[in-house]
């Protein structure tokens, strides 16, 4: 297993630029991580903030807010539970209870997860040489590879084939897919649901459709013989990488615990402080996405191909 981290780096798709460059310096300070932006970065005429309320666009070191221990427009692009459960079992071989024991630290899921993560942001070691995680599979494959992981069976190599989807969020199942220069999310089903938990989802989202709200394009197609719930990525927009923000992060919240004290209202408050269209940004955060989004272009880096399941009636 690695050893914990005490930096890392954070390279960025600024908009219109084709490849990422380096923005900062994540560092741990204490109990927490504190931030700095590089002055390569702060002497570009195009360098923009990476969330201002949180990393203001100045020089020296910034702590993370109070009551967080990472600045939270960070912490959005790290792994939830499921790119966590992915990651302990690559680096350490662990599954099911053994692997509910072990902690690794923030900077480690970051290094170590998948580059074509949420958002326009990626994390390295190196401050100078831009290399991307990515691995190639098909849709059965990395179904394959996520029930292998629930039944404790996942082999070396199909944990290295999930990496890609460790960093979209969420606690269930899911990869990442693409059809031509298009990418979705692909959210699984798993033989624990209690009802056809993906089915439900794709109706939710249709409803809204159906009543005016914005919502990313989605459709339910079959692999393995279960369904699976494609949804196009809303941060990739024409194929380019979009910066963004969640709404736990606008609302500063560090956990979804937090979120239990607050509500949508408060989050629709914040975003027509935040925008010049309150009601365009009211409308996004209905869709369920609960993530705020700035445009950015990157270098398409390799996705995995969907070669697998075919569409549902």
């Amino acid at each position: 297993m690695t050893s914990p981290s005490e930096n890392a780096y954070v390279w960025a798709w600024l908009p219109d630029a084709t490849s990422p460059v380096v923005a900062g310096r994540i560092s741990r300070h204490g109990n927490g991580y504190r931030f700095a932006y590089g002055e390569s970065y702060l002497s570009r005429p195009e360098a923009i903030s990476l969330y201002a309320p949180e990393l203001p666009l100045r020089p020296g070191w910034i702590d993370a807010p109070e009551g967080l221990d990472m600045a939270g427009c960070l912490r959005d692009a790290s792994p939830d539970s499921w790119g966590q459960r992915v990651i302990i079992a690559r680096l350490t071989g662990l599954l099911g209870a053994a692997a509910d024991q072990i902690t690794l630290d923030k900077l480690t899921f970051l290094l170590e997860s998948g580059s074509n993560r949420i958002g326009a942001l990626d994390f390295q070691r190196s401050p100078t040489e831009y290399v991307p995680r990515s691995h190639t599979a098909t849709l059965d494959e990395l179904h394959a590879a996520a029930d292998a992981l629930q039944a404790g069976k996942l082999r070396e190599e199909l944990a290295t084939a999930l990496v890609d989807g460790t960093a979209v969020g969420g606690a269930r199942p899911k990869v990442l897919v693409a059809e031509g220069q298009i990418q979705y999310i692909a959210k699984l089903s798993t033989s624990a649901d209690p009802y056809p938990v993906v089915k439900a989802e794709a109706v939710g989202l249709e409803l809204a459709r159906r009543v005016g709200v914005s919502t990313p394009a989605s459709r339910v197609i079959r692999s393995l013989g279960r369904d699976v719930l494609l949804v196009e990525r809303f941060d990739r927009p024409g194929g380019r990488r979009a910066m963004l923000v969640s709404g736990l992060t606008m609302l500063g919240f560090g956990d979804f615990l937090g979120a239990r004290y607050s509500s949508y209202p408060e989050l629709l408050d914040v975003l027509r402080q935040s925008s010049a269209s309150g009601k365009t940004w009211g409308a996004r955060c209905s869709s369920g996405s609960s993530s705020i989004s700035r445009s950015a272009t990157p270098t398409i880096m390799p996705a995995t191909t969907l070669r697998s399941g075919t569409a549902s009636t």
